[in-house]
């Protein structure tokens, strides 16, 4: 009976703004038996790009950006060491897979090593401070968008609105809607009428176009 196997190290691509630091760090981490560090210059895809830099700029997104758009799966987790990012920084590196921060001015080589392994295992580390800046970014984009979308937002909509739209998104006509849902013909007319004008839609394939881009149907 053989034993089982112990899962291979994470494969950890470390990228810094000046060669001492990234030598530095990359000499330390291949002592480390939780990771397994690769050159930049790799055609293999790591599991973890550590990114270290002053401030979160355009240049350190490159490489993440570049495997996030040839990726056919997700991206590599981001491990980001820097000063704190701005909100747009903070977005675009979330978009990109961020998983962990860890403060430019307080950060050690024993922070780095510790959170890669807990980014490995599957974990995620993110301070207080962003994940609030996070929930307010999430917070203003819902704004944003019911003001875009006026005061019709999607909670506007009923249950029975939604069921008949779907029955047209289908194809059938009224009649057929109200043999499905067990309405009138007549009920069925003045369910869509109702909301067509309460949403201001100036006809039903508007109504279903409506519904889809808000993810009713």
């Amino acid at each position: 009976m053989s034993g089982s196997s112990s899962p291979r190290p994470a494969q950890v691509i470390v990228l810094a703004e000046d060669p001492l630091t990234e030598e530095g760090v990359t000499a330390y981490l291949t002592t480390q038996t939780s990771v397994d560090v690769l050159t930049p210059d790799t055609v293999e895809r790591p599991d973890i790009l550590l990114i270290i830099a002053t401030e979160a700029t355009d240049k350190i997104f490159t490489l993440p950006e570049r495997y996030a758009q040839e990726s056919a799966g997700q991206p590599p987790r981001l491990v980001l060491i820097s000063n704190p990012p701005t909100p747009s920084q903070l977005a675009r590196a979330v978009r990109l897979g961020l998983t962990a921060f860890i403060p430019r001015r307080r950060a050690t080589l024993a922070d780095i090593d510790n959170t890669l392994s807990a980014v490995a295992r599957g974990g995620a580390s993110l301070p207080q401070p962003l994940v609030s800046c996070l929930l307010e970014q999430i917070r203003d984009q819902q704004w944003r968008d019911q003001d875009t979308h006026g005061d019709d937002a999607p909670s506007v909509l009923t249950a029975r609105e939604i069921a008949v739209l779907r029955q047209l998104a289908a194809g059938f006509n009224t009649l057929e809607i109200a043999a499905s849902l067990h309405y009138s013909e007549r009920t069925v007319k003045n369910i869509i009428h109702q909301m067509m004008t309460r949403c201001d839609l100036r006809n039903r394939a508007h109504a279903v176009a409506y519904a889809l881009q808000r993810g009713l149907l």
